[in-house]
């Protein structure tokens, strides 16, 4: 009797057997939007956390079959994906899934760019294999995300390997066998702790490079032989169950396969700061024009509760661990915005500032049932007695391509990049269709 798919091996199928064709132009364009944003946050972001690209250099040096985004020197693929994979996370500014909680951009990106350029893969290739690296992603993690937060679990970082694994598999030809092989495995591998938001801490990037890492190492293992369970995520004591705690069946994750792209949902960030507090902060940055000559009483912001719960970011301080705590904290963030009518990465270092500290005390999180995640509701009382208010009703950061080329050109001074070389990126990733390799985009990457 023949035992039943489990749900890798219905995603390694699509993964596997999805025709280019079978994919919407307009679900290109949103990749080709979240490849731009995404690297040029690399590149903005390079010289942080240097430890993931030292590991790379030291250790896993040869075979030399990928490059690091850093500055441009060759490691495994597998070394590649992880330092990449840090270093597209390393400003916390990625793109984000809301449906899993996730940033898969990190983890399907670094592995497909690794995997592309060691295959010797076209752009189109490459550009396939991230849609569908998320679709297996996002939908591998969309049904149980808030489950696995409580747990105390990162869902970015536990889901991000299914990514990883599925992107790398579609560059590599795995079969649809294979591929779900390689999907159930990689949640032997899957890990990540959100400790790292209650400290403050500085390897939030890593855990995302660590999954981008142990997808690739599932797919090159899967396509030696290696076969792993077949219920392993929906499993009685599969990955829903020890991580999430579930006793129901998964029903998102399939829903609309073929259909309901999860690059639909995609947004990107416009501040370097958590993505429950995007819409926040843009809220708040329209409210400020109205406000003149009055001084800010109090804010109010309302969430979700899931959101409103989630680690770091109801934190009003006064102490602020660090950066990773004031990027999280909707009362840091919210106040640094209030006082200055921008928020730029360095100013999550200010945290000993006592100005943002007396503005923090002064705005109150508020979870509501009545709010959707990604959604919100900033209220803002000022001395004069006016009252401003202002909901969000639909999830920010879903630009066009042109658009986000003029968000690119903004960041030139971050990314150490002239108008003209932000030009050449944007043209690159605008034109990754008809690429006969990567070796393009990976020289405007690396461009002086």
């Amino acid at each position: 009797m023949t035992k039943p798919d489990g749900l890798t091996a219905r995603l390694g199928r699509f993964v596997a057997e999805t025709s280019p064709g079978d994919i919407p132009e307009r679900v290109r364009e949103r990749a080709r939007v979240s490849l731009l944003h995404n690297l040029c946050m690399a590149r903005a972001g390079r010289g942080r956390y240097g430890s993931a690209d030292a590991y790379a250099r030291r250790f896993h040096a040869v075979p030399a079959e990928a490059t690091l985004l850093s500055g441009g020197a060759r490691v495994t693929a597998e070394a590649a994906a992880f330092a990449n994979g840090s270093l597209f996370h390393a400003r916390s500014q990625d793109d984000t899934h809301p449906g899993s909680t996730s940033h898969p951009g990190a983890p399907v990106m670094a592995a497909a760019l690794a995997v592309a350029e060691a295959e010797g893969a076209t752009g189109a290739q490459f550009l396939d294999a991230v849609i569908l690296g998320y679709e297996a992603l996002c939908r591998a993690g969309r049904d149980f995300d808030e489950l696995v937060t409580k747990r105390g679990f990162r869902a970015a970082a536990v889901i991000g390997g299914f990514g990883s694994a599925a992107a790398a598999a579609r560059l590599m030809r795995l079969d649809a066998e294979q591929t779900g092989h390689a999907l159930a495995f990689s949640a032997h591998q899957a890990g990540g702790l959100a400790q790292v938001w209650v400290e403050g801490t500085d390897e939030f990037p890593m855990q995302l490079g660590l999954a981008a890492h142990a997808g690739l190492r599932s797919a090159r293992l899967a396509s030696l032989g290696m076969t792993a369970a077949r219920s392993m995520l929906e499993g009685a004591k599969g990955f829903y169950a020890t991580y999430a705690g579930a006793d129901a069946a998964p029903v998102e994750a399939l829903h609309g396969l073929g259909e309901a792209w999860q690059f639909d949902e995609v947004t990107v960030k416009a501040f370097p700061a958590c993505a429950i507090l995007q819409g926040p902060l843009g809220a708040l940055q329209g409210l400020l024009d109205t406000i003149g000559l009055a001084r800010i009483d109090r804010i109010d912001l309302s969430l979700s509760p899931y959101e409103a719960g989630y680690p770091g970011v109801d934190n009003a301080g006064p102490a602020f661990a660090g950066p990773t705590a004031a990027k999280m904290s909707a009362q840091f963030c919210l106040g640094v915005m209030a006082l200055d009518e921008r928020l730029r990465l360095s100013d999550l270092s200010r945290t000993t500032e006592p100005e943002i500290a007396a503005m923090a005390e002064r705005i109150t999180v508020h979870p509501d049932p009545a709010v959707e995640p990604r959604l919100c509701r900033v209220r803002v009382t000022l001395d004069d007695c006016r009252v401003l208010e202002v909901e969000v009703n639909e999830p920010v950061g879903r630009p066009d391509f042109d658009a986000m080329a003029r968000f690119a050109q903004q960041l030139a001074p971050e990314m150490d990049l002239s108008e003209a070389g932000v030009s050449r990126l944007a043209d690159e990733v605008r034109a990754i269709d008809r690429a006969p390799d990567m070796t393009g985009l990976l020289a405007a990457c690396l461009q002086k």
